[in-house]
């Protein structure tokens, strides 16, 4: 075989002439499709080579295209990836997408031509695994199924089983789509048990290994806040939580169960809000007529639903200037009241107090006796003197401890006055005789 580089011009139009001339016959031809992957090499086999064959011709695309991809006889110009293998079978070497068509083995014979179609997928298989999802219908009803293996070509199947089975073949199964390297399976909730398990397997034409992803669905599970209390005429907000849902869950808001249950709908006093798995119900200007008890945060999906009791209490204002008032006005009264009583019982404690307040070194004891001159000489001694012991006392004006010590003197000289048997007259006289 002579390459086009090393013909001469002379005979390159020779030959072009002769293939122009050669008769076209119709020949029975055999179809084949082969799987190639970018980058690789790919070898397509012209099928019953006869030995007897004189040429074999390959086209690319119309096998009537003028020049012919390769000839086992005369060579053309072609892409340096492509060769020929036993002078009969073309190989291709880094293959591309474009490389991707119907290609057609022709041999010519003294008296017929034989022709073998092969068609050539150059296949890309995906580089990661499939990756799996569980969602709920619109209805809330149904559970659907998503497996989604991209970027390969052509594109991978992708099937759902259960136990071993597959799904397609199961009655419970409502409908199955598929739509580029998405296939979803819509199945009936009837069937459905909380930590069931789905997978989902990937196929492809140049993978081997059948790669796969599960989905576990589950019963949503909830959480809430302790139970919440609001003043009236306050707002306050009550939280529920899923912690655990597969497919994701519904969440709601009722009234207590010993009521109509009549799902809460955002407006007027009530706002409802809902970040990912969380959802917030707030209640302005709480009422304790209408908003006291407990609430019920409902959660649902295809699986199963849940309830969790959130409680609301609501108090009345407390008015604490008047509470402090109170209070003051209370230990103002006790103090009074404790005074009173220990001057009722002690009179001479206050006294006492009195004559520990110091004085100034300065001033200087000042001592009034208050002479009676009561002209009822009918009095006894007994009682002029404990009137002159009284005024004597009223008179006492003194800051020191020595005055209060001849203060309680004379109180206490009382008893010895009595027994000694000299009257208030008599002292009296004595003083005016000095």
């Amino acid at each position: 075989m002579q390459r086009l580089g090393g013909m001469p011009p002379a005979r390159l139009v020779l030959a072009l002439c002769f293939w122009r001339l050669v008769p076209r016959r119709e020949a029975a031809g055999t179809d084949e499709v082969v799987f190639g992957q970018v980058g690789g090499n790919i070898l397509l086999l012209c099928r019953n080579v006869s030995k007897e064959a004189t040429e074999v011709v390959w086209f690319q695309g119309d096998p009537q295209s003028f020049p012919p991809l390769f000839s086992s006889r005369v060579s053309f110009p072609p892409d340096v990836r492509f060769s020929l293998v036993d002078n009969s079978s073309l190989s291709i070497s880094e293959l591309r997408v474009q490389d991707e068509g119907n290609y057609t083995c022709r041999e010519v014979l003294n008296k017929t031509d034989h022709e073998h179609r092969v068609q050539l997928l150059v296949a890309n298989p995906p580089q990661a695994s499939p990756k799996c999802w569980a969602e709920s219908s619109s209805s809330g009803q149904m559970l659907q199924l998503f497996c989604s293996w991209p970027g390969g070509y052509p594109r991978p199947t992708l099937h759902w089983r259960e136990e071993g089975q597959d799904l397609e073949n199961s009655s419970w199964v409502i409908s199955s789509t598929s739509s580029s390297d998405t296939h979803v399976e819509t199945l009936n909730s009837s069937h459905l048990a909380h930590r069931k398990v789905f997978t989902c397997v990937g196929s492809h034409v140049v993978k081997q290994e059948q790669p796969a992803c599960t989905v576990e669905i589950k019963l949503p599970s909830l959480e809430s806040e302790p139970p919440q209390t609001c003043f009236v005429g306050d707002n306050v907000t009550l939280t529920c939580r899923v912690t655990e849902s597969t497919p994701a869950a519904r969440l709601s808001w009722l009234r207590d169960i010993s009521q109509p249950q009549q799902e809460i709908q955002p407006g007027g006093r009530f706002l409802i809000a809902q970040e990912g798995n969380v959802s917030r119900l707030t209640i302005q200007n709480c009422s304790q007529a209408t908003d006291g008890g407990c609430y019920v945060c409902k959660a649902q999906n295809p699986v199963g639903l849940r309830e969790l009791f959130v409680c609301l209490t609501v108090k009345q204002p407390v008015n604490i200037v008047g509470v402090v008032g109170a209070v003051v006005v209370l230990s103002l009264l006790a103090v009074l009241t404790v005074t009173g009583v220990v001057l009722y019982y002690n009179p001479l404690l206050c006294l006492r107090a009195c004559s520990a307040v110091p004085r100034n070194a300065d001033s200087g004891d000042v001592l009034v006796l208050v002479d009676s001159e009561d002209d009822e000489e009918g009095k006894g001694s007994e009682e002029a003197l404990s009137s002159c012991t009284e005024h004597e006392a009223m008179a006492l004006v003194s800051g020191s401890r020595a005055q209060a010590a001849h203060l309680n003197h004379l109180t206490e000289g009382d008893d010895d006055e009595r027994h000694s048997g000299v009257s208030a007259q008599d002292v009296r006289e004595e003083t005016r005789g000095s």
